[in-house]
């Protein structure tokens, strides 16, 4: 359990910037942090499952790309055979299978830091994914017991839902199965069913909300997992009191996505939306527009709970359309029709997982930036020692341990650039220096030149005096690039800002200490080497990085080895 000067992964103390600019809300925008809101988030176990012959990552966004006339040549072989299911674009962890233990380890941290409370598993069409979702109940488990506030799970049905429902019960809940992830309201885990169809002890053990369907008349005590109506509607209770709404990435009130991305549908509302019309110009859908509207609306009625849609839905079956329409899809066609937040490879990259956060936390609150206190050394330095004992905490998921290895559609996908599992961070200044420490799960392994060896990668922004300097992806800084003994190593600066990180991004700008012993290492940064005086106040979010492969582009955080924290994630202290 985590103890002490610490931050917990997934509450607060990150901060970032997307590609577009926006940063993320701190306290001074977002609020302090408020009792009685809960955020669900739509979450799929099905990829991987419904293959029927052809297992081809059937990409609906490239073949349109390809030839945007594609959809009136239905018997074209790029296409997959109907009823095959169909992806709407390629996922930054690539076409990954859903028992894909390294995808979903990386989702539990990415969703943790996003301050998501529960999960909903999609088991709406009468199938329950039983092994995918004990995986993912077992890792919520897992990293749990370790002190990370990571969401609980829900399942949601409705075809056959009494049916599903006691399926449900049957094999994980009255199994105890992994019971500390269950999502309870009320003492009782919570599903989303048709009460009329459940059992009596179905009944009995849990807490039961109405499903609702968009197309549905609105219900009391329904749970919607997707709204047509704009703005949406807050759903009571069976008492009456507003307990829910919905917020989706896109919407399709037509039906039928696929017909919005191949035939001029316009019914539909994809994520260029807003204003009442589809933004139609070059690249609208990287803005989340119709996302945000949503989002609007939620942070106006403030409900208690917060249904999002979604994060990895990625496929639809190909159906059979009309002959002017040739060919369907439903719930997700391409890039603009489709509606999942989980970050993609091209296209938006991970725009709507930062816009998810930024959102999450307007509605809950976040905490507060810790203040780092200034220490002192009776030999004039602090040792790692001393940081390792009274430095401010930060705990990271230990991914780095876990190589990937496991089918994907059309491929294997192998992964074994986790080396060094960063599991600790501390912080500490004195008058002079900036120290910076990490502990890994097992003894380092020893440094190599032509890998990415214990980096740290530093966004220092001094507040007494603004002064402009060159980032890459924010990092004006990098230390540990090029070790020259066992106790020195290089500060580097940034001088190009280019997307890509090539050799010369960041250039040796000094050259520090450092000490490390076992599964521990410590920078020590002069304070004037980051252009901070003695009695400058600032602000500096932080990244430790480790892996086997070299670090060229901002993916490369959520794809490769170990980053403490994920992605373009950034712990944070002050002073």
């Amino acid at each position: 359990m985590l103890t002490g000067t610490e931050s917990t992964g997934g509450t607060a103390f990150v901060k970032a910037e997307d590609d577009l600019g926006r940063v993320l809300p701190g306290i001074k925008e977002a609020g302090a942090r408020r009792d009685k809101r809960c955020v669900g988030l739509f979450y799929f176990l099905w990829c991987g499952c419904h293959i029927h012959g052809d297992a081809r990552p059937l990409d609906i966004t490239k073949l349109l790309q390809a030839d945007p006339k594609a959809g009136y040549r239905p018997d074209d072989p790029e296409w997959g055979k109907y009823s095959v299911m169909h992806h709407w674009g390629e996922p930054l962890l690539g076409y990954y299978y859903s028992d894909d233990e390294w995808v979903m380890r990386r989702h539990v941290e990415m969703l943790t830091y996003a301050d998501i409370d529960f999960l909903v598993f999609d088991t709406t069409n009468a199938v329950i994914y039983e092994e995918t979702a004990k995986m993912m109940l077992r890792l919520l488990s897992e990293y749990r017991a370790m002190g990370f506030n990571t969401p609980k799970a829900m399942f949601y049905t409705n075809t056959a839902s009494g049916k599903t429902a006691q399926m449900l019960y049957d094999r994980i809940y009255s199994q105890n199965y992994m019971s500390d992830s269950w999502f309870c309201v009320d003492g009782k885990p919570l599903i989303i069913a048709v009460e009329s169809e459940c059992s009596p002890e179905v009944r009995e053990f849990f807490n039961i909300k109405m499903s609702q369907w968009p197309n549905e008349p609105t219900k009391q005590g329904g749970w919607p997992w997707m709204d047509f109506e704009r703005p949406q509607r807050v759903f009571e209770n069976l008492n009456g009191e507003p307990e829910i709404i919905n917020v989706s990435v896109a919407q399709h009130p037509q039906i039928h996505f696929g017909d919005s991305a191949m035939y001029g549908e316009t019914a539909n509302r994809g994520r260029s939306f807003h204003n009442g019309q589809e933004d139609r110009s070059e690249g609208a859908w990287k803005y989340g527009y119709n996302f945000q509207e949503q989002w609007d609306r939620a942070l106006e009625t403030l409900p208690p709970y917060v249904f999002v849609t979604g994060w990895n839905e990625w496929i639809a079956g190909r159906w059979e359309g009309t002959e002017a329409r040739p060919m369907s899809f439903v719930d997700c066609a391409d890039l603009e029709y489709s509606r999942d937040a989980e970050p993609m490879r091209g296209g938006y990259f991970d725009n709507y997982y930062m816009q998810l956060i930024a959102n999450v936390r307007r509605y809950k609150g976040c905490d507060a930036v810790p203040a780092l206190p200034l220490l002192t050394a009776e030999e004039g330095r602090l040792s790692m020692c001393d940081v390792a004992r009274d430095g401010q905490a930060f705990y990271n998921f230990p991914k780095g341990c876990y190589d990937r290895d496991c089918d994907g559609y059309s491929t294997h996908y192998t992964d074994r650039s986790g080396r060094n599992a960063i599991v600790c961070a501390r912080t500490a200044h004195d008058a002079d220096n900036l120290y910076f420490y990490a502990r890994t799960l097992a003894p380092l392994e020893k440094y190599d030149y032509d890998s990415a060896w214990m980096q740290l990668y530093l966004n220092v922004e001094n507040l007494s005096r603004h002064e402009y300097s060159k980032r890459w992806k924010g990092y004006n800084y990098m230390a540990g690039a090029y070790q020259f003994t066992d106790s020195r190593t290089t500060l580097s600066r940034c001088v190009d800002e280019s997307r890509t990180l090539e050799a010369d991004t960041f250039r040796p700008s000094a050259v520090i200490d450092f000490e490390y012993a076992d599964n521990e290492l410590m920078y020590r940064i002069p304070k004037a080497a980051v252009g901070l005086g003695p009695e400058d106040r600032f602000e500096i979010g932080f990244k430790w990085f480790d892996s086997r492969t070299r670090l060229g582009r901002m993916e490369d955080f959520y794809t490769s080895g170990d980053a403490a924290p994920i992605g373009r994630l950034n712990w944070v202290i002050r002073f």
